[in-house]
């Protein structure tokens, strides 16, 4: 079998990477469908600028957002205005995000310019003012019992924490634990990650925040020098990981300390000459629990500053994809509730609805689900039809070593399901460029009778949109036939 190989479009072309693979999931071997993005709630008055869910004592889940002046409640399909009813309409500006952490039953949001706003998960109908005069910060976590902001107002290398299990109270004290910390050097702050440890991103560190009690309470100590965290939306953590990245490429932190490259000769390169750095601050990510994904969404040159990337990691596999698609914003939800039949009627009729009835959007409150939100300001998750797909072989020489020329006139993809159409691509030198054959779809013993001839090779297979697969692996059976001396 020569495989759908792993996207490595920062490798040579001749060799075992492919340089495709194009709105699918890595997986292990094969590749597996990237569902599409369907916005299925009412819009909000303006662009995304952050959302997050939380879930309550009594096992409730609430989904947040926010934009340039409210903070808005998921109900049902519904985003409803829960902003503050005091103090006026928010201004976080158009290059700072709405951030978010919980705290026992508070959910607590930031945006670096408003006062830090609080929502009662079990009680509250609005946002309000978070007691304890917190200071403005732009970054939020929580570490084991204390809430931790980053980038302080004017202060942007402080980080502040509140009181022992207290989040509304703030003033530095010996005895309550509250208390701050200017970092000496590493530039801004541009994240935070909590657990039972914490990490604070800078422009060209990395700190992690380990609790040690009065008077101490946290040790603050320097893990990375001259690597940090130069794109915020980039930071994204789950249990004993985060991702980050850094001129120098994508990585991941694990249990705190081992700080590992994953971009590099993979993706790196191919990510920093496409993507619109002026525009960073519209970029976002976010975590997929269930399939292992580290999601990155980023808008790449000429697209006026809306994202329309997403790079997809798979940890457990170290491989990635890639993905064309607009967004604003990314981010991870859950479906609320389980829907019945007669609750379908504000999305549309049964031949309309954004996603099949089977689909974990409809399930309940135990799908963890990646969400984001559409140019329209709605929210959906990636439960829709497949988008269309695209995956490639390395590019290789079936006769290799004899300078050779071959033709290959037939080939048998192992692909379960779908339509795959196939395409050879072909060139005579390293020189030039590849030429693809017609694509041509399968026969009914499952043969694509493709034709071309040259000396380096390589498979192309996509699936149109809407087509039912789950893995794209490879092709076997290649009718390779010698082409003589050229």
């Amino acid at each position: 079998m020569i495989p759908f190989a792993e996207w490595r479009p920062d490798m040579p072309a001749l060799g075992q990477w492919a340089r495709e693979a194009l709105n699918v999931v890595p997986a292990e071997e094969s590749y597996r469908p990237l569902n599409d993005l369907s916005g299925v709630s009412s819009p909000l008055t303006a662009r995304a600028q952050g959302a997050a869910w939380f879930r309550g004592t009594a096992g409730a889940t609430r989904m947040f957002s926010g934009d340039a002046s409210k903070l808005y409640l998921l109900s049902g399909s519904s985003w409803n205005d829960v902003s503050r009813t005091s103090g006026g309409p928010y201004a976080p500006g158009g290059d700072n995000l709405w951030r978010f952490t919980q705290f026992g039953t508070l959910a607590i949001a930031v945006n670096g310019v408003d006062a830090p706003q609080k929502f009662d998960l079990s009680l509250g109908t609005n946002w309000t003012a978070l007691g304890g005069s917190p200071p403005v910060g732009t970054f939020i976590t929580t570490v084991r019992d204390f809430v931790v902001m980053g980038k302080i107002g004017s202060a942007p290398q402080r980080v502040q924490w509140c009181a022992l299990n207290n989040a509304e109270s703030w003033a530095p004290s010996l005895t309550t634990q509250a208390d701050l910390q200017e970092l000496p050097d590493g530039g801004n702050v541009t994240g935070l990650v909590g657990g039972e440890i914490g990490l604070v991103f800078q422009e060209t560190s990395i700190r992690r925040m380990s609790y040690e009690g009065a008077p101490i309470v946290f040790r603050i100590d320097k893990i990375a020098n001259d690597i940090g965290a130069n794109v915020p939306g980039s930071v994204a953590g789950l249990l004993d990981m985060a991702f980050f990245l850094h001129k120098s490429g994508f990585y991941t932190v694990r249990s705190g300390q081992t700080i590992t490259p994953i971009g590099r000769g993979k993706v790196d390169r191919t990510f920093w000459a496409e993507f619109d750095e002026a525009n960073h601050f519209r970029s976002s990510s976010a975590i997929d629990p269930v399939r292992g994904l580290y999601v990155f969404a980023y808008p790449a040159n000429g697209s006026n500053g809306t994202p329309n990337r997403l790079l997809i990691y798979n940890w457990h596999t170290e491989r990635w994809t890639r993905a064309i698609l607009d967004c604003e914003l990314v981010f991870g939800g859950v479906s609320q509730q389980a829907y019945t039949l007669e609750q379908l009627d504000p999305f549309g009729t049964l031949e309309t609805l954004p996603y099949s009835l089977d689909s974990s959007y409809w399930t309940g409150t135990l799908s963890l689900l990646l969400f984001a939100f559409d140019t329209s300001h709605r929210s959906g998750s990636f439960s829709g039809p497949t988008l269309s797909a695209t995956v490639e072989t390395g590019e290789f020489n079936p006769v290799a070593g004899q300078g050779r020329r071959s033709i290959i006139r037939a080939c048998r993809p192992l692909i379960d399901g779908g339509n795959p159409q196939i395409q050879i691509g072909a060139r005579e030198t390293q020189q030039s460029g590849v030429s693809y054959a017609p694509a041509t779809g399968l026969t009914a013993a499952g043969l694509a009778p493709v034709y071309s001839s040259g000396r380096y090779f390589r498979v192309r297979a996509t699936q149109p949109a809407g087509s039912l697969w789950s893995n794209m692996q490879g092709i076997d059976d290649l009718d390779v036939r010698p082409a003589g001396m050229q």
